[in-house]
């Protein structure tokens, strides 16, 4: 049995460093981060209140990259989708598999 085939999203250069872009895809609106040595791809909405996790701000909380929703400041983790504050167990956002392949961000179907 073969794994799921890679689809070509964007260009890198489309992704600007720690911010995040949105697409649809899927039937899901999904964000895409680009962290500099990686992309990212989640859900774009705060398992909260649905915010728009792709205008939140990218920093590192307890030694992990995360999103702040920009409505009510919950720091969501971009590699696993958990919340991690306020702490909420398992995860919340789900998560996509994403590379880039010679300057193309790839998302896995």
């Amino acid at each position: 049995m073969s794994s799921s085939p890679w689809v070509a999203i964007t260009a890198i250069e489309n992704l600007p460093l720690k911010e995040g872009r949105s697409l649809h895809w899927q039937g899901l609106d999904i964000a895409l981060f680009n962290l500099g040595s990686r992309v990212v791809a989640v859900e774009n909405k705060c398992p909260h209140q649905d915010g728009p996790l792709v205008d939140g701000i990218v920093s590192t909380f307890e030694g992990r990259v995360t999103v702040t929703c920009p409505l009510h400041t919950r720091r969501i983790c971009l590699e696993s989708g958990q919340t991690l504050k306020p702490a909420v167990a398992g995860p919340c956002v789900r998560t996509f598999p994403a590379k880039v392949v010679e300057g193309i961000v790839m998302l896995q179907e």
